[in-house]
């Protein structure tokens, strides 16, 4: 619509005569009329139509370059399990159960908005198809592929199910969740209840939601296009019927502290789930970054509406150019104009600044802060950010100055960029400074820092060293940063070199030390193995004597012995004796065989074994002459 009109103005400039020209002379219209010349009329629609088409260029929003922003979301942790068992195709509802807990969670995950959900599938086993995630996009897509297929063990185990939802959802961190079950309650497997009562113990509320009739249906076969419905059958032959067991999912649902409800032919009704999740704790969540596009409408915008009030100021200063008073009114109220908006805008930066003057550090800081959290230019609060580093530093608050400082860096402006890297490496090195030249106290001795300090220490001059080049890169004439450079660079190798140094003195100690012990030890192992040894041959004495005693009592012990034998054979010699005289008559007797007596032939037996005769005789002479004898 604008194109015609200004198409219609400039051929009006182009064709038609000014009313004017009936009265005016030409040759004296330039001087007696002002602004009706067609130049500028012309130039005036031309920075016009340049003006409305930056104005449109920004309303259409031009985008270009994106920036990563961390996403958030807070919000109520959600589980969705849904069963996929070949139960589930049955047609009790419309089309069938499946699909009828499908639309169910579609209505669910519109319904909660602002919660984190995850999808999961079971049957005979359970797997998780979309983790807890702010996504609704990937949580729909996943439950349109929801199928049979899902899981590949068959069967019903809620059990499973359960356990498997408990522990994704304890990796979230919440202190308490929920998972919703969409089911026929059909559990063929495992102990739910059990699994339900451990899942209430870890914070999980358990809403099961009943899919399916009491009265049940047949369960259809997977069909193959252009092959007649065909429907599961037992090993009888006889038609499989599936029905929703609501007792079974109501205790599951009243032992983890939940609810039962029944999903027929209506919509899900989300507002009793709601009011049962609202007793959850909400958590905020930080996600992945996510690219958000760069606005660029306000430069097309502010040079559009700067050309149209440079349009109408152009014409005010045409309209008082034969009256001084008003130029001088107007040029007046634009200085006051541009006076009041800097003083507006440097009054916060030098009441803050007037404070950090007079030495008042800790309400400066706070002036700071202040102004910091009202400021809306990006300029403004990159410089309040310097004089609250400034003030921190000032107050020896390093880590306060240091937060100040990596603020402003985030400025575009080249100068705020090198001051801020500047000033962070004097607090890092002052920060390093301090903790090296802390003591235990006023009038105490300073204490050695120590090896963790000394790396902290090391860490922050390196530190420092690397703002001060970052610094120079963006101003190589600022001699400040170098000198600043070379005075963390000398300190640094300084405490380098006395830490190897330290160190060097450590081990040597540590290894005289270990000498020493050494030393010890092997003296210690030396003097006890002498005392073993005075032990050992005290022992060998002390055994050879009571060796040599044992032998001379045993000895004095076979003299007893033989003494005592012999005072025995002795006896029994004296009582033979007394026994010889009446036995003597008897050995006297002649054998009338042999013509030997008793006596005679033991006489010659016993010459006989005494010149060894008896011995060389055999068996059978020796025999015969017993015999004879």
């Amino acid at each position: 619509m604008i194109a015609p009109v200004i198409l219609m103005q400039f051929h009006a400039i182009g064709s038609k005569r000014d009313r004017t020209s009936a009265f005016v002379a030409d040759d004296l219209r330039n001087q007696l009329i002002h602004g009706t010349s067609r130049k500028t009329r012309a130039a005036r629609l031309t920075v016009l139509c340049f003006a409305y088409a930056l104005i449109i260029t920004a309303i259409a929003r031009p985008q270009w370059g994106s920036e990563e922003e961390p996403s958030y979301s807070k919000g109520r942790t959600v589980m969705l399990a849904i069963d996929a068992s070949r139960s589930m195709l049955a047609q009790d509802l419309t089309p069938n159960r499946l699909d009828r807990a499908k639309l169910a969670a579609y209505d669910l995950i519109e319904a909660l908005p602002e919660d984190l959900i995850g999808l999961m599938a079971f049957s005979g086993s359970a797997s998780v198809m979309v983790p807890i995630t702010p996504d609704r996009e990937a949580l729909r897509e996943s439950i349109n592929q929801l199928d049979t297929y899902a899981v590949a063990k068959g069967g019903t185990n809620l059990a499973e199910a359960i356990k498997q939802a408990n522990s994704t959802l304890k990796e979230s961190e919440a202190e308490s969740h929920a998972l919703v079950l969409f089911t026929d309650g059909e559990n063929l497997e495992g102990n739910a209840i059990e699994e339900a009562s451990k899942a209430s113990e870890d914070g999980t509320l358990i809403i099961a939601i009943g899919v399916g009739s009491e009265q049940g249906s047949v369960i259809p076969e997977r069909t193959i296009r252009g092959q007649k419905q065909t429907f599961i059958r037992d090993e009888n032959g006889e038609l499989v019927k599936s029905k929703l067991d609501a007792k079974a999912l109501e205790d599951i649902a009243k032992s983890a502290g939940g609810i039962f409800l029944r999903l027929d032919s209506k919509s899900l009704n989300s507002t009793i789930i709601q009011e049962a999740l609202a007793q959850l704790d909400t958590k905020e969540t930080e996600f992945r970054a996510q690219e958000t596009p760069t606005e660029r409408f306000v430069w097309p915008l502010s040079i559009g509406i700067s050309l149209i009030l440079g349009l109408l100021l152009s014409d005010l200063l045409k309209q008082s150019l034969m009256k001084p008073s008003k130029v001088a009114t107007l040029a007046i109220f634009l200085i006051a104009l541009t006076g009041q908006y800097k003083q507006a805008h440097a009054g916060v930066i030098s009441e803050s600044k007037g404070l950090y003057d007079a030495g008042e550090f800790d309400k400066a800081i706070k002036s700071y802060q202040s102004a910091i959290n009202k400021s809306k230019s990006t300029s403004q609060t990159a410089q309040l950010n310097l004089g609250l580093g400034a003030s921190a530093f000032s107050s020896n608050n390093h880590e306060l100055a240091l937060d100040a400082f990596s603020s402003a860096l985030l400025s575009e402006e080249r100068s705020v960029q090198e001051t801020a890297h500047y000033n962070l490496g004097n607090t890092l090195f002052r920060k390093g400074e301090a903790l090296l030249n802390s003591s235990d106290g006023a009038g105490k001795p300073k204490t050695p820092p120590s090896k963790e300090s000394i790396e902290n220490i090391i860490k922050d001059w390196e530190g420092a060293i690397e703002h001060y080049q970052s610094a120079l890169s963006i101003n190589p004439n600022n001699t400040n940063t170098q000198h600043n450079i070379d005075v963390v660079r000398k300190k640094l190798e300084e405490l380098k070199q006395d830490e190897q140094d330290e160190q060097d003195e450590q081990d040597e100690q540590d290894e005289q030390d270990e000498q020493d012990e050494q030393d010890e030890q092997d003296s210690k192992d030396e003097q006890d193995s002498k005392d073993e040894q005075d032990s050992k041959d005290e022992q060998d004495s002390k055994d050879e004597q009571d060796s040599k005693d044992e032998q001379d009592s045993k000895d004095e012990q076979d003299s007893q012995e033989k003494q005592d034998s012999k005072e025995q054979q002795d006896s029994k010699e004296q009582q033979d004796s007394k026994e010889q005289p009446s036995a003597s008559g008897e050995d006297q007797k002649v054998n009338p065989k042999t013509g030997y007596s008793k006596e005679e032939a033991q006489r010659q037996l016993e010459a006989l074994a005494n010149e060894q005769i008896l011995r060389a005789l055999p068996r059978r002479s020796k025999a015969r002459f017993s015999k004879d004898w």
